[in-house]
């Protein structure tokens, strides 16, 4: 176990940047504010244009004495989400680890009550909590709805959802054990707007599963450049090459044909946001009455024509 001089397990934080100018002041400070005394900060910059390093190089040097060790990483050339968090566990010390982004809000107790939660029972590695969402009033407060009924099923039962439903982890809720996570290998870089979904699917085909925290305790901030919430941007093609590459791939080894099926059209749906006709070939296929088999015949024509 990695310990500070308080002997409670050391929890490196990892918070991930790019033009984050305008918000990572209110992170970093959320961060300074817990409860939680031993804490390591990492923060990894994916090579801002704006004024980002600069504020988080300030901010460190002005607060330094509040972690066990305080680190700027910095790289001069974008590599997206994945690549930028995966610098960050990889300089991570200590024991836990929780990646938040550069525009988002811990509250003051989070990392505290994630350490009490993980320390009441030794099966639990990962961690996903309550989270709220605001915009631009940070007091005003959403609670998202993480389907608590999911996590109650069996791990195999939550693999399934994984598989044909989607994720139902909010990556700015998770808190994890170090050890495991790079176990998993970490971020897949081949999807590299995609951090979250493809490492909590690979944590579950390891046999393990997140535990619900019942408590909200980060606050996920929505503007117009979450990556997420950008039908046209680079999370959606790292979306769709997911689902046609993985997601599609394993459903088939297990014996899930329909939901193959479906895979794929997502996959291409994902593929041309904009471009109706080739959905609409999917949807006139299918009213013709052809077979799944059929359909996903149509479905590799037109990836293989593209």
């Amino acid at each position: 176990m990695v310990e500070c001089e308080t002997g409670l397990p050391l929890v490196t934080v990892v918070v991930i940047t790019y033009n984050s100018a305008k918000f990572v002041l209110e992170t970093l400070n959320s961060i300074r504010s817990q409860t939680y005394a031993a804490l390591e900060l990492v923060i990894t910059d994916d090579c801002s244009t704006d004024a980002t390093v600069d504020i988080c190089r300030k901010w460190i040097a002005d607060n330094n004495s509040r972690f066990s060790r305080a680190e700027l990483m910095t790289v001069c050339k974008n590599t997206g989400i994945s690549a930028n968090c995966n610098r960050g566990l990889d300089a991570a010390g200590g024991e836990w680890i929780k990646i938040i982004a550069g525009d988002d809000i811990l509250e003051d107790v989070c990392i505290e009550e994630n350490i009490r939660f993980v320390l009441s029972d030794p099966d639990i590695k990962c961690v996903s909590c309550q989270i709220t969402v605001f915009s631009d009033d940070v007091c005003k407060c959403n609670q998202v709805d993480l389907r608590d009924d999911l996590f109650e099923l069996p791990q195999k039962k939550q693999l399934r959802y994984l598989l044909t439903k989607g994720n139902f982890i909010v990556g700015a809720s998770v808190f994890f054990n170090a050890q495991l996570v790079r176990e998993m290998g970490g971020c897949n870089e081949r999807y590299p707007m995609l951090d979250d979904y493809p490492l909590i699917l690979k944590i579950y085909q390891a046999g393990k599963r997140f535990y619900l925290l019942k408590k909200p305790l980060v606050r996920y901030r929505v503007h117009g450049c979450n990556v997420s919430l950008n039908p046209n941007s680079l999370f959606s093609v790292s979306l769709w090459k997911f689902y046609d590459e993985v997601i599609s791939c394993l459903l088939l080894e297990h014996g899930m044909f329909l939901h193959y099926w479906h895979a794929k059209v997502i996959a291409v749906k994902r593929r041309f946001p904009e471009n109706g006709n080739v959905f609409r070939k999917l949807v006139r296929a299918g009213l013709s009455m052809l077979s799944p088999v059929s359909y996903v015949m149509v479905l590799e024509q037109l990836f293989d024509a593209t």
